[in-house]
């Protein structure tokens, strides 16, 4: 292997198909997930079900590349890798074209997203170094959300609605040249309420994106025509998270129902399981806030998160910035912003904080952002929520 793919290897080591104990959770997005189980059980030439075989456990890796009509969570999230021999491309694909750039072409001019500021008493917060426990503000954060009102759920809905806006690196390197681009997505996901019926995803482009958007309609909004997918899948196939129904209230006993059973990779901790726990019961269910009450106190009690300040996300929205530092692969952040008159969850963000090796940005610099922009039921998989 050259050096030149030496930290595109360091990045996407968590998802190495090699080992047996990550391969179990290579893919990152449910669809993929279920595109990955039928290419890897069924024969050459199978017309057997590709949704077909064993759930997958939660295993994820770095958010770093994901085209989802092939394979992989990292939010936009699939993650393909595509074993080649040694020179040729290795290459993490995200919605968007790559842009090929010389390999030293100074970091500031690769295009990634700006950071958010980050503010705490006594000035901006640092991406580097140890940040206060955020033990008391995920506690305020869970009585905000429990001062809220349950909503009602209407009586024909079927399906919990959600609208989101996302972005990851998509990173490709080949023949001594990198590139990234900076394309988001805006996906539309109606989830079943009743596991008989179908997970329906439609994604489309959405508008290119610097720093940030300003509101959650322009958030919202994406490219007209025919979207670049509209994908159905069976619920029990592809859904990493249980049904909030059937999420116990108790932080003790959520957390045990969010620790999935099977094989987890031996540097990866309880507390980033959790966290990716949570973002991915966000990404796939309207979250009532209750619920979402019992999240913040668990997290409450997993050492190793920090306060990060205050904040305002991508989508204009103020909230407050829980963090965990992540160090296996190149260190990395994961931010959790959350408004703290609701305790309602607006949206995730991964940084990368001292080392981004060859990759050809600057660090502290975003790899990756969701915005979590509408959320409700809907009475069908071709309705949005009002």
């Amino acid at each position: 292997m050259t050096d030149d793919l030496t930290d595109v290897r360091r990045l996407l080591a968590p998802i190495d198909p090699a080992p047996p104990e990550t391969f179990a959770g290579a893919a990152w997005t449910p669809q993929a997930r279920a595109t990955l189980r039928g290419i890897v059980s069924s024969p050459p030439d199978s017309t057997a079900n590709p949704t077909a075989g064993r759930r997958p456990g939660r295993w994820r890796a770095f958010d770093v590349a994901a085209r989802r009509r092939a394979a992989g969570r990292l939010s936009v999230r699939r993650a393909t890798i595509t074993g080649l021999t040694a020179g040729c491309v290795a290459a993490a694909l995200l919605a968007g074209i790559t842009r090929g750039v010389p390999a030293d072409e100074p970091a500031a001019r690769v295009p990634t997203v700006a950071m958010l500021s980050y503010h705490r008493s006594g000035g901006e917060s640092s991406m580097t170094g140890s940040l206060p426990s955020a033990r008391p503000i995920l506690l305020r954060l869970a009585k905000a959300a429990g001062r809220q009102p349950e909503p009602v759920r209407p009586a024909d809905a079927g399906y919990s609605y959600l609208r989101l806006n996302e972005w990851n690196l998509s990173v490709a390197v080949s023949g001594g040249r990198t590139g990234t681009a900076v394309v988001p997505t805006v996906t539309e996901q109606w989830t079943p309420l009743s596991p008989a019926d179908q997970v329906r995803r439609v994604e489309r482009r959405g508008a290119p994106i610097v720093i940030g958007y300003g509101s959650e309609r322009t958030a919202a909004a994406a490219a007209a025509g025919a979207p670049e997918s509209d994908d159905v899948f069976a619920a029990d196939a592809v859904l990493s998270s249980r049904s909030p129904d059937r999420l116990p209230l108790d932080a003790a006993a959520l957390r045990r129902a969010l620790l999935q059973p099977g094989p987890v990779p031996a540097d990866v901790t309880e507390a980033e399981e959790l966290v990716r726990a949570v973002i991915d019961l966000h990404s796939e269910w309207n979250v009532p806030p209750r619920l979402s009450a019992a999240l913040w106190r668990m997290l409450a009690d997993r050492p190793g998160l920090g306060y990060l300040g205050r904040t305002t996300d991508r989508a204009g929205r103020a909230g407050e910035a829980v963090a965990l530092d992540v160090t296996r692969g190149l260190p990395r952040r994961l931010v959790l912003v959350i408004d703290l008159g609701t305790g309602r969850l607006h949206s995730s963000e991964e940084i990368l904080t001292t080392d981004a090796g060859k990759l050809g940005v600057s660090v502290p610099a975003v790899i990756g952002y969701r915005l979590f922009l509408r959320r409700g039921w809907a009475p069908d998989d071709r309705t949005p929520a009002g």
